[in-house]
C-alpha cells in the first residue's frame, strides 16, 4: 500500500531563516518612527462592521509605505507580500497568510 504524501516542514526554510540579517534591512527604519502615536491616529479611521473582516489598519498603513519606498504599483506590493519575508515581516503578516488587494484574489 503506498502512503498518502506528507510535506516536510523544514523542507523550505527553518527557523533560524527566519533570523537571517537580510531579514532586519527594515529595522532601523521601523525603529525611526512612533508606531503606537501612528495607530492611534488611525483609529479614526471608520470601518464598517458589516462585510468582510478588513487587515488591521497598521498592517495597510506599514504596507502602504512599502509601497510608496519602493515605489511599487499595488499589483506589485501585493505580488511582494506574497513572496518576500522582509515585506511580510514589516507588515506583520504570517507567513502563510493569504495577501488579497481586490475581492477577485
Amino acid at each position: 500500500m503506498q502512503k498518502s504524501f506528507s510535506t516536510q516542514p523544514n523542507l523550505f526554510f527553518s527557523t533560524a531563516d527566519l533570523d537571517h540579517p537580510i531579514l532586519h534591512g527594515l529595522d532601523d527604519t521601523e525603529a525611526l518612527l512612533e508606531w503606537p502615536e501612528i495607530e492611534t491616529l488611525l483609529t479614526s479611521i471608520y470601518a464598517s462592521n458589516t462585510g468582510r473582516p478588513s487587515y488591521p489598519l497598521l498592517t495597510l498603513f506599514r504596507s502602504l509605505l512599502l509601497g510608496a519606498w519602493y515605489q511599487l504599483s499595488e499589483v506589485q506590493l501585493a505580488r511582494c507580500l506574497y513572496r518576500d519575508l522582509l515585506f511580510r515581516k514589516f507588515c506583520r503578516l504570517e507567513l502563510g497568510g493569504h495577501v488579497s488587494t481586490t475581492p477577485e484574489n
